[in-house]
């Protein structure tokens, strides 16, 4: 259990361990035990049961919910039905004399109280997680708002990218950036449209991701240029994946609105191992350069 929890709900756990204690306490001072022969065994291991699992819920709201209205209202619920739960237990090996039948009726009460208690408790809580599911929202919303995912492709942006590669060197993680640039796309926009256009930047980006793990990262960089952070990927590997891009996607048949002839598509790309003693920005000239001084291939 979380020890802050602990500490503010120190009242929740007292007020538990004394309703049931007083439940134990009245069947006690006003009952006697019965013979065995009286006692029905088979309601002893049923209602037993039913007071272990009351119990239980006690604990397990305790432990698992943080401090506030919903949570105590759930206990106090809960301790009004075990209350009960423990008088009927104790019923089966306790007996009363005539004067105590009040603590029979009393019996009935507590229960009635917490289904009303917990109902409220159950609603208070449903408001609770529709207030987290719009604060989630909202957060999402602002986070897109933020231009950190791109509207064409849904990939991440460059600066989601060179926040990950400096998180990476303040790890002293290793790895490698993979830059992969689309050949001649601007004549590509002039023949087909940038609408198609736009379409075929979608493509291109789930055949990268295609290409890579789940703790690897695909991002737009901008225009026609794709950027990817290999985590603890070798050199001679990240080339190995920029060679089967290149290969992939020189196959990749696009077909641009109701012509049916396939148009194809090149790529050129740059990989370089990420050194820590270089700031984000020499990685990213690294990277340019490598790829400008590469002639464009023939699709």
């Amino acid at each position: 259990m979380n020890p802050v929890y602990r500490a503010r709900q120190s009242h929740l756990i007292g007020g538990s361990i004394a309703t049931q204690a007083l439940a134990l306490y009245l069947c006690l001072s006003h009952g006697v035990t019965k013979p065995t022969e009286q006692i029905a065994w088979l309601d002893v291991v049923g209602e037993g049961s039913v007071l272990v699992f009351a119990l239980s819920w006690i604990v397990a709201a305790i432990v698992s919910r943080p401090p506030g209205r919903v949570t105590t209202l759930l206990i106090v619920g809960l301790n009004c039905f075990a209350f009960t739960t423990m008088l009927d237990f104790l019923d089966e090996v306790f007996s009363y004399s005539s004067a105590s039948d009040w603590l029979s009726m009393l019996e009935s009460i507590p229960a009635a109280v917490g289904m009303v208690v917990m109902t409220m408790a159950l609603s208070a809580w449903h408001g609770e997680q529709k207030a987290l599911n719009k604060q989630l929202q909202r957060r999402e919303w602002t986070y897109r708002d933020h231009h950190q995912i791109d509207e064409v492709t849904q990939l991440y942006l460059a600066d989601y990218w060179c926040g990950r590669v400096a998180d990476l060197c303040r790890r002293h993680l290793g790895g490698c950036a993979l830059m992969v640039d689309i050949n001649s796309f601007s004549r590509f926009n002039q023949d087909h449209g940038y609408q198609e256009g736009n379409r075929f930047l979608q493509e291109i980006a789930r055949l990268l991701v295609m290409h890579v793990r789940e703790n690897d990262l695909v991002c737009r960089y901008a225009g026609d240029r794709f950027i990817m952070l290999l985590p603890d990927t070798s050199l001679e590997s990240a080339i190995a994946v920029a060679r089967q891009i290149e290969v992939s996607v020189h196959h990749l048949a696009f077909r641009s609105g109701a012509n049916t002839t396939a148009v194809f598509q090149s790529v050129r790309t740059a990989t370089t191992a990420i050194e820590c003693d270089r700031s984000v920005e020499q990685l990213l000239t690294t990277l340019h350069s490598m790829l400008d001084h590469q002639p464009p291939q023939a699709a």
